[in-house]
């Protein structure tokens, strides 16, 4: 078994995306399977999980076992290898997706900063299901254009930060109701003056329980949570160079720019304008093809 698609991109665009190099599912039991991150051609982001069997990864002088329900998330370039072992395991099923695209990606080297390298992740978590559909509809031809496949891949970047934040305690399912709704309406309400009191009076809580509780399901407080979103929606925003920075700051709920940039800072490493410089470049139209 061994099922991979590549994608090549023609059309230039002023869009600064994410794009899929290649997705696959592979079984391996040949030892001559090896990835060495200093000598293999391009760069990006590789993510692989092992949905049975073990594989081996060296990053710079440790070695780690990749048993069943691990993946390891890696920037090419890097002083990694990745390889299977027959002493080890008799064989190496995995998943695996490799992406390039934004510069100085922070969603994945968040998750890396959090966890390090090397993930445990639930088969049936939100992150594993939603690559599961995105290799599916690569194989099937239904991926759309550049800009659904971008978005698909920043959702599922987020998904997987999510998924880290929370220690992989807590699938989707698992968090009470009154939380998940409170934190889907921050995902649609991210522009609106919203404080913890009114927060708190949605979900029927008293504010100081709804603090010490939120953070057991999502890691972060409620208005860290709204922070997160208001950040990752002025990321959107920014890439669009006929948006005013004091205009990208009221859509996304801060009516003080000078705050904006400040929260902004804090949370991604640069400034809304050096954010916005670092997007400039040149994108293409997504193709289909068979490697």
């Amino acid at each position: 078994m061994n099922t991979s698609y590549g994608f090549r991109y023609t059309t230039q665009s002023s869009e600064h995306l994410y794009q899929i190099i290649s997705i696959g599912h592979s079984l391996v039991r040949d030892e001559s399977y090896v990835w060495n991150g200093l000598k293999r051609s391009g760069g990006g982001l590789i993510f692989q999980y092992t949905l049975k069997g073990t594989g081996k990864l060296r990053i710079e002088k440790d070695t780690y076992a990749v048993p069943q329900g691990h993946g390891f998330l890696l920037h090419i370039p890097g002083d990694h290898e990745y390889a299977f072992d027959a002493s080890v395991a008799n064989e190496w099923e995995f998943l695996w997706i490799r992406i390039d695209g934004i510069e100085n990606d922070w969603l994945s080297k968040e998750v890396i900063r959090q966890r390090g390298a090397l993930l445990k992740i639930d088969h049936d978590s939100t992150p594993l299901q939603l690559l599961w559909t995105l290799y599916e509809d690569s194989a099937n031809n239904q991926l759309g254009d550049r800009y659904e496949v971008s978005l698909r891949i920043y959702e599922w970047l987020l998904s997987l930060q999510r998924y880290i934040r929370s220690g992989g305690t807590y699938l989707r399912n698992e968090i009470p109701d009154s939380y998940k709704e409170l934190a889907q309406f921050m995902d649609l309400h991210y522009s609106d003056d919203l404080s913890l009191e009114q927060l708190a009076d949605r979900s029927n809580m008293n504010k100081f329980h709804l603090c010490k509780m939120f953070p057991r399901y999502y890691q972060v407080t409620p208005m860290d949570y709204l922070r997160n979103r208001r950040i990752e929606k002025s990321t959107e925003l920014l890439r669009n160079p006929h948006l005013k920075i004091t205009e990208i700051a009221a859509r996304c709920g801060y009516s003080n720019v000078s705050y904006f940039g400040k929260v902004f800072h804090k949370v991604v490493g640069v400034s809304p304008s050096a954010f916005r410089e670092a997007q400039v470049g040149q994108e293409e139209e997504v193709i289909r093809v068979l490697e």
